[in-house]
């Protein structure tokens, strides 16, 4: 019942953390208070919110919250502290003082323009900022997302010999050098950004995952050697015209080449070379017409020389279509939504949400206050009941107690003695007359001991003297015998030399 006890106060803490704090703060789990929601949008009411939970908290969710600041420092009492979850969020500012001992961060919708990985992270997650620089304060990061941001080029990620994954989706990087990269890569996507180049040779053998697709590549050369054991490669809605790799890529599963501006013969090389799954065309090709592997290509002599021609003549249509857009307005009913393209609003949605999750956390709240307080009434009754039965023991115990005191009077007055005393002492005094009456008796016992060992002692001396005269009788008897027998022998020759002198006479 006291375990119970102790288990219904914690859950009350956790449920109510905040006698003293504006924040609100729940836990996620209510009996360990490992996992934090904490809805505020001042950071500076963190640390009184976090007060009670951080020896215990090792994952904090400040999402929703509108925050334009967060420093380390907000949450540096909680010393288990690994995950911390600042998405959907204003922050414009570099996280500062936060402790060696986070391992992952979630910095999705703000509004960082630049960003320092902190030392102990091993997941970051920022997409959907204006981040155009990111630094590392260690060397152990594996996983790394900065999709949606405004990069022009991949961050120095050379001495991240542990990531695996990196997503660097939607920026607006020109160039890719594999030499940067780290071997340890399984998992890397390039897609929409502004590549129009490959280079380096250093080999990739994790990588396993690449997507290039949505740049402006047009053509794939032997830096794509660095990646021999890519098993899924996505290179759809470039300008790739051909394939100069002489590489056969032994370990593809799944490969995407769609909407590209294929030289069909440099495509029909590559395909019969790898063959591999691979999605068709759309019929109504973007460029030239669908071949028999079932991809858009052009048959063309000189491949790139007809390209400059015709993406001439793609810029001049292109200023005509732009004056004529200005005159007559946009054609909305060809506009297709960029998959980079974010909901400035999705901010405040969350945090319109998080401001919902405060209703429905005071709900939840006062069900489980009204099932603690219940819990709390069942266990008053039980002690009430508890109560009563030890007072009835008690009433027990006085009555015996009692009962005992009375006996104790009468031994006290049977022994003799006259002055009054309180039971303790009449039975002390009991005892001390019935020791000095026992020690009298013991010393009489132990002199008659003596006595009976003095007697057994002169009886066995007679014992003795008994064995010792019967073995002299034995001795005398036998003398005697001995005797008998010469004068019977004596008496036997006196007969025969009677009986022969009466013969002579």
């Amino acid at each position: 019942m006291g375990t119970k006890l102790v288990l219904g106060l914690w859950s009350l803490l956790c449920v109510v953390s905040l006698a003293s704090s504006k924040a609100i703060v729940s836990c996620k789990d209510k009996t360990t208070c490992r996992n934090l929601r904490i809805i505020t949008s001042n950071s500076n009411e963190i640390p009184s919110g976090l007060a009670q939970h951080r020896q215990s908290a090792e994952s904090i969710d400040l999402h929703g919250n509108l925050m334009e600041r967060f420093f380390g420092q907000d949450v540096g009492t909680a010393s288990q502290l690994k995950a911390l979850n600042l998405s959907y969020n204003l922050l414009k500012d570099d996280l500062q003082a936060i402790g060696n001992q986070v391992q992952e961060i979630d910095l999705t919708y703000n509004q960082l323009r630049y960003v320092m990985v902190p030392r102990g992270v091993r997941i970051f997650l920022a997409m959907r900022n204006k981040l155009s620089r990111v630094t590392f304060a260690g060397t152990i990061v594996e996983e790394l997302n900065l999709s949606k941001n405004q990069l022009d080029r991949i961050p120095d990620i050379s001495r991240q010999s542990k990531m695996v994954t990196l997503d660097l989706s939607c920026n607006e990087i020109s160039e890719v050098n594999f030499d940067y990269l780290p071997r340890s890569l399984s998992y890397l996507n390039l897609a929409n950004n502004r590549i129009f180049q490959t280079s380096g040779d250093r080999i990739l053998s994790s990588l396993q995952y690449l997507d290039l697709s949505s740049n402006i590549l047009t053509i794939v050369d032997k830096s794509f050697n660095s990646v021999p054991n890519v098993k899924e490669l996505y290179l759809q809605n470039n300008e790739i015209v051909m394939i100069t790799t002489e590489k056969t890529f032994s370990s593809l599963k799944s490969i995407d080449l769609r909407e590209n501006d294929w030289d069909c013969n440099s495509l029909k090389v590559f395909i019969e070379r790898n063959n591999v799954r691979k999605l068709p065309d759309n019929p109504s090709c973007k460029y030239g017409s669908l071949g028999t592997n079932g991809l858009c290509c052009i048959q063309s002599s000189a491949p790139y020389a007809d390209r400059v021609i015709r993406y001439n003549k793609r810029q001049h249509e292109a200023l005509q279509n732009s004056s004529m857009h200005q005159q007559r307005g946009p054609n909305c009913a060809n506009y297709k939504p960029s998959p980079c393209d974010g909901d400035d609003n999705k901010v405040y949605e969350v945090a319109n949400a998080a401001a919902n999750d405060v209703q429905s956390l005071v709900a939840q709240d006062k069900e489980a206050l009204q099932g603690i307080l219940n819990q709390q009434r069942y266990l008053l009754e039980n002690k009430q009941n508890e109560k009563a039965r030890i007072e009835n023991e008690n009433n027990q115990l006085q009555t015996t107690l009692n009962d005992l005191t009375g006996y104790i009077g009468k031994l006290y007055q049977d022994d003799g003695f006259k002055v009054p005393a309180k039971p303790d002492e009449q039975l002390k005094q009991i005892f001390t007359k019935r020791d000095a009456d026992n020690k009298a008796t013991l010393e009489q016992v132990i002199e008659e001991e003596r006595k009976l060992q003095n007697l057994q002692e002169d009886i066995a001396k007679i014992e003795e003297e008994l064995q010792d005269l019967d073995y002299r009788k034995e001795r005398l008897l036998g003398d005697i015998n001995a005797r008998n027998a010469t004068v019977v022998e004596h008496e036997k020759k006196i007969k025969e030399l009677q009986e022969k002198i009466d013969k002579r006479g």
